[in-house]
């Protein structure tokens, strides 16, 4: 597994996110997987697919990813518009507003 200090300083702040977006996932491995998913695309891997993204993270195979994007339920517009809301709020948090 890699790991890098951009990411790992990211934890606490991605730990909140999922918190507030979780209800977005029916299951607790979407839940789960798609917090992995996140970590691997903020990390340095050069290429973004799904076997780098799930050795990054710490997956034995892309397959929990790869369910993920392709058969898990999850509320789509639902989490659109919770993220959409949290970045309101932390650009305007830290632009002082």
């Amino acid at each position: 597994m890699i790991h890098d200090v951009p990411t790992d300083a990211w934890d606490l702040e991605l730990g909140e996110l999922f918190l507030r977006i979780g209800g977005r996932f029916s299951r607790v491995e979407a839940r789960r997987r798609m917090r992995d998913y996140v970590r691997g695309l903020l990390g340095p891997a050069g290429r973004k697919n799904s076997r780098q993204l799930a050795e990054y993270v710490g997956h034995a195979t892309p397959h929990g990813l790869q369910h993920l994007l392709s058969h898990s339920r999850w509320d789509a517009d639902g989490l659109r518009d919770d993220l959409q809301v949290y970045v309101v709020v932390q650009l305007g948090a830290s632009m002082g507003c």
